[in-house]
């Protein structure tokens, strides 16, 4: 009976042993900040110093006071605060960051380990992000956070990039980092995706490398110099299949690169409430977007070297938590700035009031008003026929709130991206360009095709027209009909022999696509953007809206004041002194009509060459084969 609290004991020992050589630590992280400092509602209702009186989720001030709880509740257990990229644009923070480097600042003030950077870092071209580091590292010096940019490379024949090179070698955007804290070295890299780099189209002349072998290789590295724990910041994304799997660039990656312990992504916004484990155990973690949520990933290294995770959750960045009353300040200085320089030369104020709303406007691609919005104010900016835009081009639901009013700065963030082609200002500028009726139904062609292939950021936004197409009908040549005017003067069914041409507004993103129409449908539709006696455009710089063509140079008219000078001529309904959005009726009309049919009238509606010819080839083998049955039952007969 002696040997039996003999074995208890020993078991005891083992087990203490065992808790002794095991070693915790917790990583806790963000992503896809996108300027996002006040939080989600009107920003008028943000009450960051009291708690329990505001629906805001997110804000810059409440994350400072969750990560200083979060830090006193680890104690002395190694902590790393890393964020995984798209850490501006989507605010009007972000018109100043070139010249305060706001987001960054802060990042720095809150004790970031390391950031990696996202495809909006490039929206301001290579040189305005090197402007945003230059002014971030002016004002926190050795403090400024560290970047992360494992696949970036630099052009050596081309100057464009030389700003943002001279920050890579004054260190401060390294390809890994090396980091010791509490005995344990973390090795941290960061990768812009595929897919980011994708919808980057300013980032030349830098070019990104193969996220998997720069993965592989980089991995290597930090194991030779020792990383007990190798952690990426991943700007690639994750989706949900249909069987609720998870797949993406995340997943792939670490699939693929054994040596990697954690992936912490960003770009998709998916808030991950428990990690996808790859092989079981190695997690992928994720906290949505916009400040929104915290993650915590707490976990150990084995006495067998092996990293395993102990627990993770997301922690809401809400009203339950008081906003830290120095990063507040930081916050409302930075405001100041954008009001005085951005803001004051157009007439307008960061927190006025401009507008009420009866309900949230949704950018969700079946809802309506708030697409109609944008694009009623893009046409009426610059007093064309029709406008055009693209569903992924609204940045931003416009929000309730408790009481309805949008302040400027709410509604800055529905069209807040781009930057000018001549002022190099934030904004996309506007475009007026001419087309015949023929050229129209091309451009409505590319415009759903785009969104057929691609995602329902393409769903075409229309004002000006609406259209129905017939899914049946062939590629390239599927509208069936086109009418144009709007709800409150009536339509008109447009003829492709109209000989007139009509004028067309949109931002210089998306009016780009026009010049390329030929190209993207290799000669099969014809399209040539003209002014308004018909001369042809060759550049769509030649296109942009001059607002005062009495001052030298081109005066840009942005996307983002096109929205606010719009909705500040609306009616004010209730005499309260501020305009009313309208949400119903005419305001929500559907101006894309799906109208599948096989009847032969709608088969060959507006149809072009390509649907006449697939008609004719299905007509003539539909003759023949009704020709071989006819046959078939003679000799029968016979």
């Amino acid at each position: 009976m002696r040997l039996l609290p003999l074995l208890l004991l020993s078991g005891l020992l083992v087990s203490s042993a065992a808790t002794a050589a095991e070693r915790s630590f917790t990583l806790l992280h963000t992503n896809d900040w996108q300027s996002r400092l006040l939080g989600f509602s009107p920003n008028s209702e943000y009450t960051p110093a009291t708690t329990g009186d505001d629906d805001t989720v997110g804000g810059v001030a409440r994350l400072a006071t969750l990560l200083a709880q979060r830090r006193a509740a680890a104690g002395n257990e190694p902590l790393l605060l890393l964020d995984a990229g798209d850490f501006t644009m989507g605010t009007l923070f972000h018109t100043l960051a070139r010249e305060t480097g706001s987001e960054l600042q802060l990042l720095s003030e809150l004790g970031y380990d390391a950031v990696t950077l996202g495809n909006h870092e490039f929206d301001f071209r290579t040189a305005g992000l090197a402007a945003m580091i230059s002014a971030a590292h002016q004002a926190k010096g050795d403090a400024l956070v560290p970047l992360l940019a494992s696949n970036m490379r630099f052009s050596a024949e081309d100057s464009g990039d030389d700003s943002l090179q001279a920050h890579s070698e004054a260190g401060r955007i390294l390809p890994y980092r090396l980091i010791e804290r509490g005995g344990i070295r973390f090795g941290v890299f960061g990768l812009l995706g595929n897919d980011a780099v994708a919808v980057s189209p300013m980032t030349a002349p830098l070019t990104f490398a193969d996220p998997l072998e720069t993965a592989r290789a980089t991995v290597a590295k930090l194991r030779e110099e020792g990383a007990e724990v190798v952690i990426l910041l991943s700007h690639m994304g994750i989706s949900q299949q249909d069987d609720n799997s998870w797949r993406g660039e995340d997943v792939e990656l670490l699939e693929q690169v054994p040596g990697i312990d954690v992936v912490i992504g960003g770009h998709s916004h998916t808030a991950l409430p428990q990690p996808i484990l790859v092989d079981g155990t190695r997690p992928v973690v994720q906290a949505g977007s916009e400040i929104q949520y915290l993650g915590e990933l707490r976990m150990s290294i084995g006495e067998d070297g092996k990293v395993r995770m102990r627990d993770y959750r997301l922690l809401p960045v809400d009203d339950r938590t008081p906003g830290d009353p120095d990063i507040t300040a930081q916050v409302e200085g930075f405001k100041a700035q954008v009001e005085a320089r951005v803001l004051a030369p157009r007439g307008y104020r960061f927190d006025q009031p401009l507008a009420k709303v009866d309900q949230r406007l949704g950018r969700d691609f079946s809802e309506q008003a708030l697409a109609n919005l944008v694009t009623d104010a893009l046409r009426s900016s610059v007093g064309a026929d029709l406008a055009f835009t693209g569903n992924g081009t609204l940045r931003d639901d416009l929000i309730k709130g408790r009481y309805g009013v949008q302040s400027v700065s709410d509604l800055f963030r529905i069209a807040p991206l781009g930057i000018g082609q001549f002022d190099d200002e934030p904004g996309y500028p506007m475009i007026k360009a001419y087309l015949s009726a023929r050229e129209i139904k091309n451009l409505l062609e590319v415009l759903l095709l785009a969104y057929h292939l691609r995602s329902d950021s393409y769903y075409p936004r229309v004002s000006g027209l609406r259209f129905s197409y017939n899914p049946w009908r062939v590629p390239f040549d599927r509208v069936s009909r086109i009418e144009i005017g709007d709800a409150e003067r009536g339509y008109r069914e447009l003829a492709l022999d109209d000989t007139r041409l009509y004028s067309i507004a949109a931002t210089s993103y998306v009016g780009s696509f026009t010049w390329l129409v030929p190209e993207l449908t290799k000669g099969l539709l014809d399209l040539v953007p003209k002014d308004a006696e018909g001369r042809p455009l060759a550049r769509i710089e030649d296109a942009i809206v001059d607002q005062d063509p009495a001052r030298d140079g081109v005066q840009e008219l942005k996307e983002w004041q096109a929205l606010l000078d719009h909705i500040r001529r609306l009616p004010d309904v209730d005499g309260d002194g501020l305009a009313d959005i309208p949400t119903t009726g005419a305001a929500a009309e559907a101006r894309m009509l799906r109208v599948p049919s096989l009847q032969p009238a709608e088969l060959l509606r507006l149809a072009g060459p390509l649907q006449w010819g697939v008609s004719a080839v299905v007509l003539v083998g539909l003759l023949l084969v009704l020709g071989w049955l006819g046959r078939s039952l003679l000799r029968r007969r016979r």
